[in-house]
């Protein structure tokens, strides 16, 4: 309840991104911070999950999770300018950063591998659904009530999750003392930051930008500086002995590019309805509600169906379904409705709840259980760092086009922007579609050579 919540409030703010705009006077390219800031101090958070879960007992995560989080909610709620905003949404990356990595840390140390398919899938239910209800809810509540009310109405309901958690949550597990690793989460902090300001420095120069490939190239320097730095100490904050199992490796870009497709859509499309074809927020997010329930029947069944039949045929099934998705998307750009882009995204939600939770309980399987924690520490910060470069390169998109409009309307500019973003999506389905095809080859290699 508490990580739904915490991605619901994520996505829901995209709807308002029109509304808050005009209300705080901010850019395009500032607004999207109130998500993909988020999603990148969640992304930190959870890049410390493994130290955390085995330092600190489970109860007690949970309870500071509950405290940061319904600050962060008053935060917003009366907030009277966009940095207040900003940083009550910050605290709330930081909630969400320590509930869903433990979410996902008690399903791998407490199920069987046998049943692990169906039971991650619940897990991904939560995680996956609410980035898609999320514009659904915040354009209802925010048309017909104000976007404040959208924290107001969360605030009971993450009450009644702490006092459930606080009950129930076991410690089935010894506490122990390592070392936290400060100079390898510095390395990881200034990656994860410098890459994200790369895009956003794109958005605001272009492509062309000294800026942008200065940070983009400092981050992946900083990346691969903690690479260096976790083989020669004794417990690195994330153990990268994990990324020595190919088929792991593999599954975790996977799973970070079907994250990325996936806020990339949550981003793009409630935006698209209100700023291209002049909906209001309500109807803008309603268009992705049709395709998200759905995916509390879809998902459970992919799960099992990995349980029974193996990885490779609901993986690559649902690859195809998105793929197929983003074609269509793109070919009808001229022609796309509210209703069209409705029908669109069931499509593309049954080819996301066949692959996402999948390719995160295929990518667990691989590892032994000593390492499950390093893995599931980068699983968590993956999928939330990918969907903040996911809503950063679309809104960078979106900006750059702007910037280049020659003449254009605003309106012509946005939809040439979101275009581009359309053939991007299209592009990287490609990818997870080969990537997963070579892993599922070695896969099956390594099997049969068993």
């Amino acid at each position: 309840m508490m990580s739904f919540c915490g991605v619901l409030l994520e996505t829901s703010m995209n709807v308002t991104f029109p509304t808050l705009m005009r209300q705080f006077n901010v850019s395009v390219s500032n607004v999207q911070w109130i998500t993909s800031g988020y999603l990148l101090i969640a992304a930190l958070v959870m890049a410390l999950a493994s130290y955390i879960h085995k330092r600190f007992k489970l109860k007690n995560i949970y309870t500071v999770s509950v405290v940061l989080f319904i600050l962060g909610l008053l935060l917003c709620v009366f907030a009277q300018s966009f940095p207040v905003l900003l940083a009550g949404r910050l605290i709330g990356g930081i909630a969400t950063g320590l509930t869903t990595p433990l979410m996902f840390s008690i399903i791998n140390h407490d199920i069987p591998i046998q049943k692990l398919g169906r039971y991650t899938a619940i897990g991904a239910i939560i995680i996956s659904m609410a980035p898609t209800i999320g514009p659904t809810y915040g354009g209802l509540v925010s048309y017909y009530f104000g976007w404040r009310l959208i924290f107001w109405i969360v605030l009971p309901v993450s009450i009644i999750a702490a006092i459930i958690g606080i009950l129930n949550i076991e410690q089935n597990r010894n506490t122990q003392h390592p070392k936290l690793d400060i100079l390898g989460f510095a390395w990881i902090a200034a990656a994860f930051i410098l890459i994200a300001l790369a895009f956003n420095e794109a958005s605001t120069h272009g492509w062309a930008s000294t800026g942008f490939w200065l940070m983009l190239v400092i981050g992946l320097l900083s990346a691969g500086l903690y690479a260096w730095h976790a083989i020669h100490v004794k417990s690195p904050l994330i153990n990268i002995k994990i990324f020595t199992y190919q088929p792991f490796v593999l599954s975790f870009l996977a799973y970070a590019l079907c994250q990325l497709i996936n806020l990339g859509m949550s981003f793009l499309l409630p935006n698209f309805g209100q700023l291209v074809l002049g909906s209001n927020a309500l109807l803008a997010g309603f268009l992705l509600l049709p395709g998200s329930v759905l995916r509390i029947f879809i998902m459970p069944w992919g799960g099992n169906l990995l349980d029974r039949k193996g990885p490779s045929l609901p993986i690559l099934t649902g690859i195809s379904c998105i793929l197929v998705s983003g074609v269509l998307y793109f070919s009808f750009m001229s022609f796309l409705t509210i209703p069209l882009m409705t029908f669109f995204y069931v499509f593309y939600s049954v080819g996301f709840s066949l692959t996402y939770s999948n390719t995160l309980a295929n990518g667990m399987r691989q590892l032994p259980m000593h390492l499950k924690d390093d893995g599931n520490a980068a699983f968590n910060a993956i999928q939330q760092y990918s969907g903040s470069i996911g809503t950063s390169l679309m809104a960078t998109l979106i900006a750059i086009s702007q910037m280049n409009a020659q003449g254009m309307s605003e309106k012509e500019a946005i939809a040439r922007g979101s275009s581009h973003d359309f053939i991007l999506l299209i592009i990287m389905s490609i990818a997870l579609l080969g990537i997963q095809g070579l892993n599922f080859k070695i896969q099956k290699n390594t099997a049969s050579n068993k």
